[in-house]
């Protein structure tokens, strides 16, 4: 079966779509670890001008142990739907 042309732009419109999708669940998910991580390493209740270096690896620490346990549970998934969900 060939594609129109109409098709086409309606195709290419849902990639699109989709994409838009994706890039908004991921800024989604980038403020939510911010602010986790914010409360967690911003302890005063006044926000300091300069961050501290204590302060700025506590951050890098925080985002990355959520990166990693992201892609953890994402390499999880990925293996139980490969093995058709046995375990």
């Amino acid at each position: 079966m060939e594609m129109t042309g109409g098709d086409h732009q309606l195709n290419h419109f849902v990639q699109q779509l989709q994409a838009e999708i994706q890039k908004q669940g991921l800024q989604e998910q980038i403020l939510k670890m911010n602010n986790r991580c914010f409360d967690l390493c911003i302890t005063d209740s006044r926000l300091p001008s300069k961050l501290d270096g204590r302060t700025q690896t506590c951050i890098a620490n925080c985002v990355g142990r959520i990166l990693d346990a992201k892609t953890l549970m994402f390499e999880h998934l990925q293996k139980r739907s490969g093995s058709g969900g046995a375990m």
